[in-house]
């Protein structure tokens, strides 16, 4: 490596005469020039995408534009080191070099950049999404080329999930299942009577956009679990949920119903 960097600058021959700083100021002026009327517009752009509510689009108008700005500088500093007589032909191979060290380094940048790409055009999910990451519920509130921020539904912290971590990020729906174990005592008939009049109230829940009793769903040890399905907005879930189940409690504190747990019976001979 210091071999080939000796060799280039042995190649290369920096002019800096009046044409050459000419020429230096005329691109750095039309590189700031570009940048800057990307800005303005970029900024006008999305003032109209937030006033909209286009989240998705806002996200997405500004990763393009960092991307943008990026190329133009690039551009930029190339034609200010080809006006000064850099030899940028011999210069391609070491920056090829360097630019595989630099893409061993960055992996998981890149994968993240990779990723938020994927992000955008699969419709992985959008601002405002209900999702769960590590057993953790939350919404998206952003996401840009490398991270995804989410606000947790518990104690409303955000995130900052990377994105070549999305497979972990699943998406909520507004459907929540309480199975409920009841005594075997109890007779299917009543029990279904019983669960039938539980919906009913809990679609009084606040929060609550619809309840409906499933039905039995399994025969366990010591009670049969019969299964509720409410719906509600993912983002208000967790007290919702609570507000529920203490409504189902008085259901059958007021109907003289108790929740069965496990006993062992000792018989002596």
């Amino acid at each position: 490596m210091e071999d080939y960097i000796l060799k280039f600058l042995n190649q290369t021959t920096i002019k800096i005469d009046a044409v050459a700083i000419v020429k230096l100021v005329v691109i750095l002026a039309v590189t700031v020039a570009v940048v800057i009327a990307l800005t303005v517009v970029h900024k006008r752009i999305l003032t109209r995408l937030k006033s909209n509510n286009d989240l998705r689009k806002a996200q997405i108008y500004r990763i393009s534009f960092r991307l943008a700005r990026w190329i133009v500088i690039i551009i930029g500093t190339i034609a200010m080191l080809s006006a000064i007589g850099i030899n940028l032909t011999g210069l391609s191979a070491g920056i090829g070099i360097i630019f595989v060290f630099v893409l061993l380094a960055a992996k998981d940048a890149l994968q993240d950049v990779f990723n938020g790409g994927m992000i955008m055009t699969e419709r992985y999910y959008n601002v405002g999404d209900a999702v769960e990451y590590e057993g953790k519920e939350g919404i998206i509130v952003s996401f840009t080329a490398r991270t995804t921020k989410i606000k947790l539904l518990e104690d409303r912290t955000v995130l900052n999930v990377a994105n070549r971590n999305i497979s972990n990020i699943r998406k909520l729906n507004h459907l929540v299942d309480i199975d409920l174990p009841l005594s075997y005592d109890l007779s299917a008939k009543d029990a279904y009577s019983l669960l039938d009049g539980v919906c009913e109230k809990i679609k009084g829940v606040e929060g609550v956009e619809n309840c409906e009793f499933k039905g039995t769903q399994e025969f366990g040890a010591s009670a049969i679990i019969y299964k509720i399905r409410f719906y509600c907005d993912p983002d208000n879930k967790p007290d919702i949920r609570r507000a529920v189940i203490k409504t189902v409690q008085s259901e059958l504190d007021e109907k003289g119903v108790r929740i069965p747990y496990q006993q062992i019976d000792i018989h002596e001979k």
